[in-house]
């Protein structure tokens, strides 16, 4: 074998690294029927139960956003005031004390004009954020009939948003219009209100692969309020109830119409690159 076709073999594999590199920093979505910010609390400079599953999905989407800065702030709230603390019962204070804990920045969303205003930033340039975090309606401090259309109104800019490489954090919705931004986006998904997560609730391999740091725990500290059926489009089920209904969804790369597949962490992928290049580079040698 020549030295020129080995560095060609090589290069191969190099660009298959680079590729499925590129494909697992991109666009990370979690999707929940949960109500997990109404079943939290913060002990000191720790989260608990619910808050400590909302602080480990951040940071785990927080570590896979390709979206480019500068940034306004890291994390928009949207349909919460900014909280005073970090009160029990309230959607902001929950939002606030997760993200404190990690050292991501905040900025809040709350009412329909604020929403729309949100999304009016992101499609001009003057506002940046690395996720967009959606309280959901199950706790006090949280999204209204209002602001739920608002959403909704802007669901395509959402989902642009989830494929420049945002991060997307939701909780679920008692109200169906509260949360009709997703079968805007996914018209064959199925929203119903049966759901039970506490006890029994159970990650999913994709879940637990996509993202490590979350815990059945974490996600059996409340009950939940709504599973998902039907078309899923590339979204895949991270989290069952004890029924095995999926009630947590989830995708990376792309958006939430089309997420692509969830594939390993990227070291696991740096090496599956590199092997692939030494067997062929060794088939050429034989």
């Amino acid at each position: 074998m020549s030295i020129t076709r080995m560095c060609r073999t090589w290069m191969v594999g190099a660009a298959i690294v680079l590729l499925y590199q590129g494909q697992a920093w991109a666009g990370p979505i979690i999707i929940g029927g949960d109500d997990l910010n109404d079943h939290g609390s913060r002990s000191g400079s720790v989260n608990l139960l619910g808050w400590q599953y909302i602080q480990n999905a951040l940071s785990g989407i927080n570590s896979q956003v390709t979206r480019a800065g500068a940034f306004t702030a890291d994390i928009a709230v949207v349909g919460a005031a900014q909280p005073a603390g970090f009160a029990t019962g309230d959607a902001g204070a929950a939002a606030n004390s997760a993200a404190s804990v990690l050292g991501l920045s905040t900025q809040y969303f709350n009412g329909s004009a604020a929403i729309s205003s949100l999304f009016a930033g992101l499609a001009s340039g003057s506002l940046n954020f690395k996720i967009l975090y959606y309280v959901g309606d199950e706790t006090g401090n949280a999204i209204d009939t209002t602001e739920g259309a608002a959403l909704t109104t802007n669901a395509g800019a959402l989902n642009s948003f989830i494929a420049s490489g945002g991060g997307f954090l939701a909780h679920g919705a008692a109200d169906v219009t509260a949360q009709g931004w997703l079968p805007a986006l996914l018209p064959g998904i199925v929203l119903s209100g049966a759901c039970n997560a506490s006890p029994g609730a159970t990650l999913t391999a994709a879940g637990q692969a996509a993202f490590p740091t979350v815990t059945n725990a974490d996600i059996n500290a409340g009950p939940c309020h709504g599973t998902y059926s039907g078309n899923f489009g590339g979204l895949v089920p991270l989290a069952l109830d004890s029924a095995g209904r999926p009630f947590i969804l989830g995708g990376l790369g792309g958006s939430i119409t089309e997420p692509g597949t969830l594939i390993p962490e990227p070291a696991t992928l740096l090496l599956l690159g590199w092997g692939i290049g030494a067997v062929v580079a060794r088939r050429r040698l034989t």
